[in-house]
């Protein structure tokens, strides 16, 4: 069966989005790929900032579920935020490194709003209670240690458990103050919080269901 022009459509300006960014793609190049006309382009997408959101919406969406679904009492454990948020990211991974690297769309005026309040609600639910810079630091060091190897080059292989066990304990490393020992060197700290202890274990094979 064919494939239908709105998904060849948009699986092209995928691909060039990532080649030559979102501003450096123009509807024109995509007809003229597609040997189409640009009013056939327009007659699935009026624009080609929709065909960004055709791209874009259902990684947010499933960010937007994770979140509200980790949102909970008890709280999640970071372990099981992490491996269900890497989880998604596996899920979309297509689109990740157009919402990784180009700067317009980090900058869209819908799109980049709707990221950094993820960012926030994700920073919030792995450091709540602590509020400080040096827990705001290992959030955000455990979140870019999530995304990093899913823009990786060559790609990495994030279908293996081993691989995304890996991922998910090198995160839960971040997120460990250290203290100093006696003799001077750093030393990891347990963390205690809202979670009890973060994933005291933390080789642990388990990934959330």
């Amino acid at each position: 069966m064919e494939e239908p022009m709105d998904r060849r459509i948009a699986r092209l300006a995928l691909a060039r989005f990532r080649v030559s960014g979102y501003v450096g793609t123009s509807i024109a190049d995509l007809a003229g790929a597609l040997g189409v006309s640009k009013a056939a382009i327009y007659y699935h997408y009026r624009s080609k900032d929709t065909l960004l959101h055709r791209l874009v919406d259902p990684l947010l969406d499933a960010i937007d579920a994770c979140i509200h679904d980790h949102t909970t009492t008890p709280p999640p454990t970071p372990r099981q935020l992490l491996g269900a948020y890497l989880t998604v990211l596996i899920a979309h991974r297509d689109v990740v490194p157009l919402i990784a690297t180009d700067v317009a769309v980090l900058n869209h005026p819908t799109i980049g709003p709707r990221l950094h309040s993820q960012n926030q609600q994700l920073r919030t639910l792995l450091t709540a209670p602590d509020t400080s810079v040096s827990a705001r630091l290992r959030a955000e060091a455990a979140l870019g240690a999530i995304w990093r190897p899913l823009i990786a080059e060559p790609p990495l292989d994030l279908t293996n458990p081993t691989h995304q066990h890996t991922l998910i304990d090198a995160a839960l490393a971040t997120l460990q103050p250290s203290q100093p020992s006696p003799n001077g060197e750093p030393i990891p700290a347990t963390h205690t919080g809202p979670h009890g202890l973060v994933d005291a274990a933390i080789g642990s094979p388990a990934l959330p269901d």
